[in-house]
């Protein structure tokens, strides 16, 4: 998931300001320490839940992450249930009880022990009450940009409300998917796609304070937005939200590190007091940063073409455009990411127009297949 990316370099800036389970204490950075790096979540919805075990290498690198094998993980609620965890891919750890669920006004936390017997784990939190989905519409609008100038496209929104009026803090995410269209239709490999359905998910973190709202309504909250320039609206698609009600700990959390990563100036500008997550260590020798959050989730999708906008949108993929490559020697362009439709010299200089491949078989480098959220 994107949000673990987030986190990545955040936790590079907060690895300065690091806590124990009883104090603040800075201690020498060096280059090459070693933080467990703790990302997970358990909500009202059917599981398996998931917790992800990084480890830093290098603070000069950010995606310098190696996952964290061989832990041993387990949850518990304040009701006297509990769970254990597997990993499933390196540093990716699973719960193992089909019918283990949080539960709305339960608490929750986790307990880890790495393979070098060194134990964590995280302030427990509760589950608050869910907060609904009522409206999901796009609008035609523009964005502004980091030059100042602004991008017309088609924004999308939700409305929603606390049926309880309880809950007042939201964080929420997207995943997204669209038809498309192969605008080349010569045969170019065996079996080829013509039809596809990209993937992508937020890599923004969106949260909201609706602490001084009397009645728990939120409106029009921004989710992604898609630029004249994109070819996504052309044919089908489909927009897919989860809208986390989240603790107010969790809130700050999520909103210092949306600062943090926004933040125009260099690290130390930022520096937010109650940056610290909600993972402790047991022992004074070891380093962890993190969240494991317990919120209520409600999801919903619904499907948007160009028929829901006045504006026009690209018809053709910029990316399917013709392209030139300049080589000074005589080497064809690699086959495996591109089709030659011409050649020539020039002064000694090979000149190939080319296009990507996939914009023959879709299949190249997306799913002919629908994403399973889809309808």
């Amino acid at each position: 998931m994107n949000q673990t990316q987030n986190l990545i370099y955040y936790f590079i800036f907060l690895s300065l300001f690091l806590f124990s389970c009883t104090e603040q204490f800075l201690p020498e950075i060096k280059e090459n320490v070693s933080i467990l790096v703790v990302d997970g979540k358990i909500t009202n919805a059917k599981g398996p839940y998931e917790v992800r075990l990084f480890r830093t290498v290098n603070l000069n690198q950010p995606d310098s992450l190696n996952p964290e094998e061989g832990a041993i993980i387990s949850i518990y609620d304040d009701k006297g249930n509990s769970d254990s965890f597997v990993e499933t891919s390196p540093g990716i750890y699973n719960n193992l009880t089909s019918d283990f669920r949080g539960v709305i006004g339960n608490a929750y936390w986790i307990e880890i022990q790495t393979s070098d017997g060194k134990k964590y784990e995280s302030i427990p939190e509760v589950i608050p009450p869910e907060v609904l989905i009522e409206n999901m519409y796009g609008e035609d609008t523009k964005m502004l940009q980091s030059n100042g100038t602004y991008l017309k496209g088609a924004g999308f929104y939700i409305d929603a409300k606390s049926p309880s009026n309880q809950s007042s803090y939201l964080r929420w995410s997207y995943q997204e998917s669209w038809e498309w269209h192969s605008p080349f239709d010569e045969p170019k490999t065996p079996n080829q796609a013509r039809i596809c359905f990209p993937y992508d998910s937020s890599n923004n973190i969106s949260v909201f304070d609706g602490s001084n709202l009397d009645n728990k309504e939120f409106k029009h909250l921004s989710t992604n937005f898609i630029s004249l320039n994109e070819v996504k609206l052309n044919y089908n698609y489909f927009l897919n939200v989860s809208l986390y009600s989240i603790s107010y700990d969790s809130y700050q959390f999520w909103k210092n590190i949306k600062q943090t990563i926004q933040a125009n100036g260099g690290t130390y500008d930022i520096i937010p007091s109650n940056a610290k997550g909600n993972i402790c260590v047991c022992e004074d020798d070891a380093d962890v940063i993190g969240y494991f959050e317990a919120s209520s989730v409600n999801t919903k999708g619904q499907t948007f073409s160009i028929d829901n906008f006045q504006q026009e949108f690209n018809e053709f993929p910029v990316d399917c455009e013709d392209i030139t490559l300049k080589l000074r020697e005589e080497h064809y362009p690699d086959s495996r990411k591109f089709h030659t439709i011409k050649f020539y010299t020039e002064e000694n200089i090979w000149v190939f127009i080319v296009r990507r491949n996939y914009c023959y078989d879709c299949n190249v480098k997306y799913s002919p297949l629908k994403p399973s959220f889809w309808p």
